[in-house]
């Protein structure tokens, strides 16, 4: 053969290379391709728009409760223990409050009582405190299933205050005979008090009233 006719055999079998398609993949499968692209495309971050709205749904608060002002009476203590030694006497005076919101706290009048032996008592029963306080007031801020925090107190004026009792109420409408603690070793003292609106320290009065006079 001549060299002519030889070499234009070979520069007929020269290699073809595939198209840059087809060596992406791309030619040869479209529907593969087509979910590598979607798949990319979820892969990516939200626009920022997206994002801070995604944020703030996660971040949004709860709905606050509605406050109120809380009525309260208080119309007496009863049963407590005297803490001056000089005049066997206390100077009682009650703090109520929101537990958690100080600036609730309301405070009524002191009123001095001396210790006596009450009517009906036994021998070793001691002799103890009642006071009228007669004290109407409103505790602003409270929320429904608040705790309300009572505490009783002497008053002095040269040392600090003593504690004569303490008690906690959880019913916003809660009405009669709240029994203290902490007052003091063979004391049973409480007080007459009335939250809301409702009736429940007044009848508790009476059945008191009745139940002294059938002593």
């Amino acid at each position: 053969f001549g060299s002519s006719h030889f070499g234009s055999r070979i520069q007929s079998r020269k290699f073809k290379p595939p198209s840059r398609l087809v060596a992406m993949g791309c030619g040869s499968s479209k529907p593969a391709a087509a979910a590598l692209a979607a798949r990319a495309l979820a892969a990516q971050p939200a626009p920022a728009a997206q994002q801070d709205k995604n944020l703030l749904a996660e971040a949004k608060p709860e709905e606050a409760k509605p406050t109120t002002s809380l009525k309260i009476q208080i119309a007496s203590a009863h049963g407590l223990r005297s803490a001056d030694l000089i005049g066997n006497k206390s100077d009682v005076y009650v703090e109520v409050e929101i537990e958690g919101k100080s600036d609730s706290k309301v405070t009524t009048a002191v009123v001095t009582g001396t210790a006596s032996k009450k009517e009906g008592a036994g021998e070793n029963d001691k002799n103890s405190i009642d006071v009228d306080l007669q004290f109407v007031g409103e505790l602003k801020g409270y929320v429904a299933g608040d705790k309300i925090l009572f505490t009783v107190k002497d008053k002095d004026f040269l040392k600090s205050d003593d504690s004569l009792g303490k008690a906690t109420v959880t019913e916003g409408g809660f009405g009669g005979k709240l029994v203290l603690e902490g007052a003091g070793e063979g004391f049973q003292a409480h007080l007459m008090v009335q939250l809301g609106d409702g009736t429940g320290m007044e009848e508790a009065k009476k059945a008191a009233v009745v139940a002294a006079a059938s002593m």
